[in-house]
């Protein structure tokens, strides 16, 4: 089922670019602020309560102690930062026009990589609690995979590559995400799920902080945003609450 649900969100963002032709910026803005309100909440009130409410006698997983689950947040929140150097923040659902080869090569792997690192968590987590479609890192990932879709499907079609190439990198990008739940599932990967989640909690934390300071162009406040932000928290607590 995480699978499945993994590949239904980067269709559903292909679908809004390509039938529903909803690549406005302001839309994408709007809908990343909600999303990134909404990945911000269920960190902070689901993912790392949970990580620590984990800890008994001081050790989480593997030996380990608990104080590797701060170390690992930081490391994905700065690996987030080394992943956009190559993707020019198409996590913040930020399109770009006219770009070379050479940076959609980068804009691709970028891409790739982040959405391989999420999705090890989930694998990982489905082999160690066995919460399949009801883990909520998986619904959070899925969120945050759609704006990303609808950026980085229009950015592919704003340039000079052919529309099958395109097309080709996209399914590319969407297998990125069943194969790393495949991964973190079958291997030794498993036994560090807490360490996993924790990796993606820091890429969580630095695209929705970005994502949430982020200003206009003329640096004004945006009522819209602080609404969309809000909503996005408003449905954090309640996917909590009925989970």
């Amino acid at each position: 089922m995480d699978y499945v649900v993994l590949l239904l969100s980067v269709v559903a963002g292909a679908v809004t670019v390509l039938k529903l032709h909803l690549t406005d910026p302001r839309f994408v803005r709007l809908f990343n602020a909600f999303t990134g309100a909404y990945l911000l909440c269920l960190a902070f009130l689901h993912l790392l309560p949970e990580l620590y409410a984990a800890d008994h006698d001081h050790e989480i997983a593997a030996g380990l102690p608990a104080w590797t689950i701060g170390v690992f947040v930081l490391v994905g929140f700065f690996a987030q930062v080394l992943l956009e150097s190559l993707s020019l923040g198409v996590e913040h659902a930020h399109q770009h026009e006219g770009h070379g080869h050479s940076v959609q090569i980068g804009m691709v792997v970028g891409l790739c990589l982040h959405a391989f690192m999420e999705a090890t968590a989930v694998g990982s987590r489905h082999h160690a609690h066995g919460h399949g479609s009801g883990d909520l890192l998986m619904w959070s990932i899925a969120v945050h995979k759609y704006p990303v879709t609808v950026a980085f499907l229009g950015t592919l079609l704003q340039t000079s590559l052919p529309r099958r190439k395109a097309y080709g990198l996209l399914v590319v990008f969407a297998a990125m995400a069943p194969l790393g739940v495949l991964l973190g599932d079958v291997t030794p990967l498993a036994r560090y799920s807490p360490q996993l989640t924790a990796l993606v909690v820091g890429i969580f934390m630095h695209v929705s902080t970005t994502v949430l300071f982020e200003t206009t162009e003329s640096h004004r406040f945006n009522l819209g945003k602080l609404g969309a932000m809000v909503i996005g928290i408003l449905a954090g607590a309640l996917t909590l609450a009925i989970h």
